[in-house]
């Protein structure tokens, strides 16, 4: 188990908000530091932080021959292609997530992309097999969401499309809602714990496939353990 654990696996998660204090990047290094008591490696990217241009030039366009990546794109689909997971952690705002994000996926998710292979489920060799998990936080209700029909629209318009496009493995979406100023420490303690919980089922996952890959014979305890 732990030669396994102690393996290249690796966690890549992009983190999407403008306030370093915001539950979001709370969540993102709860996420990362039980990735690494798992015995895993995590590296975090803060679009923000970095100062990412979300606009996609004219001479990055996907689907045309002549397209030319900043060196920066090049680098990142490298770290992209050396991870076996990929978590999205970002508010929920006017439906969708924040415009850095969505750039994000316009200028490296979709760097080089085929509108046929993306059909296909292969648009970007980088992403192809890997594990993606959604961390969202929202100012309203799950419920007020769901009644508006944007948490559906959200995980098919988002999720689901780029999971079917770039051929990645499904590892579900947390959705927390109620994030509202000055929230109580028990409340924030609770959404911490659900992130540490995702990252200790997603490390669970990403040894599974290994002991499938490799042909290691499962052991007898519980998975996690």
């Amino acid at each position: 188990m732990d030669q396994l654990k102690n393996q290249t696996a690796q966690h890549y998660v992009v983190v999407a908000n403008p306030l370093q204090e915001s539950l979001d990047h709370a969540l993102a290094r709860a996420y990362a530091e039980e990735v690494q008591a798992q015995g895993q490696r995590c590296r975090i990217c803060d679009l923000n932080a970095i100062a990412f241009d979300p606009v996609l030039k004219r001479h990055e366009k996907w689907g045309t021959r002549q397209a030319t990546l900043d060196p920066w794109i090049d680098a990142e689909l490298n770290r992209l292609g050396e991870s076996a997971a990929i978590v999205l952690v970002y508010p929920i705002w006017f439906g969708g997530p924040p415009a850095i994000l969505k750039g994000y996926i316009d200028r490296v998710f979709g760097a080089h992309c085929d509108v046929r292979k993306f059909a296909d489920g292969n648009g970007q060799p980088a992403l192809c097999g890997k594990w993606l998990l959604s961390i969202s936080t929202s100012g309203t209700s799950l419920g007020w969401l769901q009644s508006h029909g944007q948490l559906q629209a959200l995980r098919q318009s988002f999720d689901v499309y780029l999971e079917r496009g770039f051929g990645m493995r499904d590892q579900g979406h947390i959705y927390i809602d109620n994030v509202v100023p000055n929230l109580s420490r028990a409340f924030v303690d609770a959404q911490l714990e659900r992130a540490r919980e995702a990252a200790r089922h997603l490390c669970g996952s990403i040894i599974g496939a290994e002991r499938v890959r490799t042909g290691v014979a499962l052991p007898a305890f519980a998975e996690g353990e």
